[in-house]
């Protein structure tokens, strides 16, 4: 009885506050007695929190009706506000006309938003200099910042045009705004590129530094993938996509449709994927399943060899495959030959189980039904899939159809792959066929081939012929690989020198690069930089030759690379170094100039010759270098390495 008064005492007690507190709530109610029907009235109310939401890559292989069904369920979520994380248009175009009527589209959609929407721009968005112009035209600024109930925004134009993603200009203006916001209680960075993972010079590293010791969350797009991953003690995130092309494998391998919808709360934002077709958690790829599923897209390739018979008739043959599972559980592989007219084929089905950091092979072999000409043989075709064992990744496998021609594999397993050295190389032929015996030739003087040492020493012009044999006889094509010594090019000492290049102009539709020595040139001049749009009279069909020297600070074997849409190349010493943009171009009867290629340079000045043609579309030049083949290529700036006569 005394426990029930007391009951009653604590009722009458507790009910003006009870009644109080539903005068300043939006939450009523007629339930007064101690015993609740509900778990407890702390609602998700507070005014400082507040939700948004995310869409990402619209284009870049844009879907027909995807970005719109976007539209209309933001409109249904109704978020505070929608944050764009770039790729909008399909751009690459510099028809004022066309890049108007694609924002025009574009925007049509965006009207329909009962929010606010926030640009960003991707690459699609501001390809060149006429769509940077458009944008600015009806968009202002690429890069800017906003503050959201305390929550800071920071949206970062990835595409500035140096090739380090990022200006020293745009990197001083983050800084300066996260300097001066110290005490807003979050920090969003917004960038199309996932900048993180490239070469920015270390400018966004300045970025993250000044970060550092402040709660902030990264989030990027462009790739098409969705991957969550914690970096710097942080949440960094690239987007998957809303519209853009993808080949949509699944939720498993990041290819999906989605909004992101963040809830900001005093602890920190909650992110969730909304995905067009149902909704997930925000670490549904991070670290571990995006490494499982590397390792299905790496078996994907399938790397094999073929060896058969001599002759020109096929009589037997034996493929190799192998199989690497660089993932932490174990991985099922599943191979099924279809039947081919004139070809046997032992065993036709194949099951492998791969256990995690295990590598290993399967052999297959081909037998005629009788001899028959290789050139009437045709592909091989088979069914695979490779999948994860376990109920909780029923859903995380790949499977696909293949086929291979019946042929003798030619592979280049030669290290190093640039085919120039100084005074003696170290060469190897390092394949994963250790099984196989590798059978050595050297410039065609010996009768018979010897067995490839595991580093052959040469110290001249070297012709070297590999084949692989197995145990049956048979056998792989040759492989052919041409190693050139050359000797240092000795530079010069020349006074008065000046960054930049002379270049002379040039019009005209070519299909290679002519020789701009036999024709007219239209203007000429000096330039700092190699933005070729800023030369040209014409948008297409011109041709720039840049000349003068390039300065090397000390003796080296040194790497360069060309970068180039359509065509360019690099000579140095009126010897051609590399070219981009064609296959290449064959030079003294011996090697392919290629992307890239190498020459010995002693310290000094040394004479260049820079050629680049464009047809059509977007124009690009660019140069790379490094000091061996391990190293990263480095952007090279014009004014840092080339020089002119004062």
């Amino acid at each position: 009885m005394k426990n029930k008064n007391l009951i009653y005492l604590l009722i009458i007690f507790l009910l003006p506050f009870s009644i109080h507190s539903q005068k300043n709530s939006p939450f009523k109610t007629d339930v007064t007695e101690p015993l609740k029907p509900w778990t407890n009235l702390e609602f998700y109310n507070d005014p400082a929190n507040f939700q948004f939401a995310l869409v990402s890559d619209n284009t870049g292989g844009s879907r027909i009706g995807i970005f719109d069904m976007a539209i209309d369920k933001l409109n249904m979520m109704m978020p505070e506000f929608v944050l764009s994380i770039g790729d909008l248009i399909q751009g690459y175009t510099e028809n004022r006309e066309q890049i108007r009527k694609e924002w025009n589209d574009f925007n049509l959609k965006v009207e329909k938003l009962k929010m606010p929407f926030f640009y960003l721009p991707g690459n699609h968005d501001i390809t060149n200099t006429v769509m940077q112009e458009e944008w600015e035209q009806l968009y202002g600024r690429r890069y800017y910042s906003f503050i959201y109930k305390d929550v800071l925004f920071i949206t970062l134009d990835s595409n500035d045009d140096d090739d380090y993603n990022l200006t020293e200009a745009q990197t001083s203006y983050a800084l300066k705004t996260i300097e001066e916001n110290k005490e807003v209680k979050w920090t969003f960075i917004l960038v199309h590129h996932p900048v993180w993972k490239y070469n920015t010079n270390g400018r966004f590293e300045k970025i993250e530094e000044a970060l550092e010791n402040r709660k902030h969350t990264v989030i990027a797009g462009h790739e098409h993938h969705y991957q969550y991953i914690e970096r710097k003690k942080s949440n960094y995130y690239v987007l998957g996509t809303t519209g853009g092309g993808s080949r949509l494998r699944g939720t498993r391998f990041g290819e999906f449709d989605h909004i992101v919808w963040m809830t900001m709360t005093d602890k920190g934002p909650v992110m969730a994927n909304l995905r067009l077709d149902g909704i997930l958690s925000h670490d549904i790829v991070d670290e571990t399943t995006n490494k499982m599923a590397r390792a299905l897209f790496s078996n994907t390739s399938f790397k094999k060899l073929v060896l058969t018979n001599q002759g020109d008739e096929f009589k037997n043959g034996t493929v190799y495959f192998q199989f690497n599972n660089t993932a932490e559980v174990p991985l099922q592989l599943d191979l099924s030959f279809l039947h081919h007219h004139q070809v046997e084929i032992f065993p036709a089905k194949k099951n492998l189980r791969l256990m995690p950091g295990e590598e290993s092979f399967l052999e297959i072999s081909l037998k005629a039904k009788e001899p028959i000409m290789f050139s009437e043989l045709g592909f091989l075709q088979y069914y695979w899939k490779i999948s994860y064992e376990g109920d909780q990744y029923k859903d995380f496998y790949l499977d696909g159809n293949a086929d291979f021609s019946i042929a003798p594999s030619s592979p280049d397993y030669f290290k190093p792959m640039t085919p120039q050295f100084i005074q003696k190389t170290s060469i190897s032929f390092d394949h994963p066929f250790n099984f196989l015996q590798t059978n050595l030739r050297v410039n065609d003087q010996n009768s018979n081939s010897i067995i490839f040492p595991k580093e052959l020493q040469i110290e001249e012009n070297s012709n070297l012929k590999v084949v692989l044999t197995n145990d049956k006889g048979q056998r792989t094509a040759p492989s052919i690989k041409y190693y050139e010594k050359i000797s240092y090019l000795k530079g010069k000492k020349i006074k008065n020198m000046i960054p930049g290049l002379s270049y002379s102009y040039y019009e005209g539709n070519w299909t290679n690069i002519p020789d701009f020595k036999q024709l007219t040139a239209i203007k000429k001049g000096i330039t700092n930089n190699f933005n070729v749009g800023d030369i040209a009279i014409n948008k297409n069909n011109f041709g720039i030759k840049y000349t003068g020297y390039i300065e090397i600070p000390e003796d080296g074997l040194y790497y360069f690379r060309c970068k180039a849409d359509d065509t360019g190349s690099l000579k140095i010493h009126d010897k051609m170094i590399c070219m981009d943009g064609t296959s290449g171009t064959i030079d003294n009867g011996n090697k392919i100039v290629g992307s890239f290629g190498a020459i010995a340079l002693r310290k000094g000045i040394h004479p260049v010759e820079i050629d680049f043609i464009e047809k059509k579309g977007g124009e690009r030049l660019r140069f790379y270098y490094k000091k061996s083949e391990e190293e990263d290529w480095n952007f090279m700036v014009l004014n840092d390495f080339f020089r002119i006569r004062k």
